[in-house]
């Protein structure tokens, strides 16, 4: 199967905006975690059309850019919000009945898992569940760190490098070190899917 890249003769900063505003849009206006790659393509295609139009005397690239992807996110947004409100396009309500296995009969809300809408919508990346078993197994880990590591770990979940450093005195030489530490002992605690 052959694949382009839709980013083909786009700068690094087109791309990147590109990126960011796609992913801005997921978990809103009804786009999901699986329609990103979509934004994407959409919002470069739309940029290449429009980039002959540039004119350097009436600003910069960038801001050009800006505009133009902003004003096409403006007109997805409004056809996609709009197609939702269609109830042509719309399944089954939630209030319907649906047939179990054991014959009992639930409305369709009762059996959706929140987890997964949520999950579907990027509004949360893990179940609940997951986040709770991670939890102690940080605090696990956490719990065997000498107590200047276990305090950088606390001050690294509330605060940027930058400020641990201004705090402590510490050079950010000497925390990115010790952060590579903490790192390494997540790894080995079992942990290294989330690091």
């Amino acid at each position: 199967m052959h694949t382009t890249n839709c980013f083909e003769a786009l700068d690094s900063y087109c791309v990147s905006l590109i990126q960011l505003k796609a992913s801005r849009l997921v978990g809103n206006y009804g786009y999901t975690k699986s329609d990103k790659d979509d934004i994407e393509q959409e919002l470069a295609l739309h940029l290449r059309q429009n980039l002959p139009r540039y004119n350097q005397s009436r600003g910069t690239l960038k801001t050009f850019v800006s505009c133009v992807l902003g004003n096409k996110i403006r007109s997805m947004i409004r056809e996609h919000v709009t197609d939702q409100f269609d109830s042509r396009k719309h399944g089954p309500s939630l209030s319907d009945p649906v047939a179990q296995e054991s014959g009992e009969r639930l409305n369709r809300v009762d059996i959706i898992d929140s987890d997964d809408y949520l999950i579907r919508m990027g509004k949360i990346s893990r179940r609940e569940c997951e986040l709770v078993e991670l939890r102690i197994d940080v605090e696990r880990v956490v719990s065997r760190l000498p107590a200047n590591l276990q305090e950088l770990c606390e001050q690294l979940g509330r605060q940027s490098i930058a400020e641990v450093s201004r705090d402590t005195g510490w050079s950010r030489g000497k925390i990115y070190d010790m952060k590579q530490v903490l790192l390494d002992a997540f790894i080995e605690g079992g942990l290294d899917e989330w690091v």
